[in-house]
């Protein structure tokens, strides 16, 4: 049995998973979200249901005993650097293979409607997730991401920086935030209607195919949230109000 430790107790879920986000895939089985409740610990994600919190700790407990795995030092890098990294990755991603795993998705659900009508629930639900996630990210890079580069520049070089125009960067993160949290839900949802993307017998050819699309879609939207949510913006505030402090913020009558 694992006992259980302050450390974990006291440690949020975005910090573990950020020094290790091996970690991250026993959550996801686990059905918690890390990506945008990495401000709870390991006990308040489980609801202090004891059982499933031995069984995580038991195994990480592998995780920290196996060799480690070649990563992205993330924490390391600076905001402009990681926003640049997220918009390169992950928004392109998002980008090229929304529109094609969702017309994949309805044309799996048209082909296996009399066996299988749940397919069409799962079309449905990835097309809104999707496009909500790519309209996401289109208006981080609009406004918040281009500040967020600006911040860093001026905590580098000493510089001053105008206001924005939406006031403290908290103001913008936690409306996407709030959008991450229903999209994290849906492609939980689309996890457990499709038994964790595990292709029902007697469908087409077609199905593993996009069952593992939307498999490596879900991946790639959790690390995309989780390097946003618990490295990047947590970051972003911290730097703003050291700006603030140090008077290197100018507030005009236009802001």
């Amino acid at each position: 049995m694992v006992e259980r430790h302050t450390e974990i107790e006291e440690t949020t879920l975005g910090q573990i998973i950020s020094r290790d986000y091996r970690k991250s895939r026993v959550l996801t089985r686990f059905g918690v979200d890390f990506s945008c409740g990495g401000g709870q610990t390991l006990d308040q994600a489980l609801g202090g249901h004891t059982k499933e919190l031995q069984d995580v700790l038991q195994e990480w407990q592998q995780i920290d005993g196996a060799a480690p795995e070649r990563k992205m030092d993330f924490l390391g890098w600076d905001m402009a650097f990681l926003a640049n990294y997220i918009i390169q990755l992950h928004h392109r991603f998002v980008g090229t293979q929304t529109r094609f795993v969702t017309e994949l998705a309805f044309k799996v659900a048209n082909s296996n409607s009399t066996r299988h009508p749940d397919m069409k629930a799962v079309a449905d639900i990835f097309a809104a997730a999707g496009g909500k996630l790519e309209l996401k990210g289109k208006q981080e890079e609009k406004e918040l991401f281009p500040y967020i580069m600006a911040l860093e520049e001026a905590r580098s070089n000493g510089g001053a920086l105008q206001a924005a125009s939406f006031g403290s960067v908290s103001v913008p993160i936690t409306a996407v935030k709030s959008e991450g949290e229903q999209i994290v839900a849906a492609l939980k949802q689309i996890r457990s209607l499709t038994k964790n993307y595990v292709p029902p017998a007697y469908t087409t050819s077609t199905c593993p195919i996009l069952y593992k699309l939307l498999e490596a879609y879900e991946e790639d939207a959790l690390l995309h949230l989780h390097l946003e949510n618990n490295i990047l913006f947590p970051k972003a505030i911290q730097t703003e109000q050291s700006l603030w402090s140090k008077g290197q913020i100018i507030q005009t009558e236009f802001n």
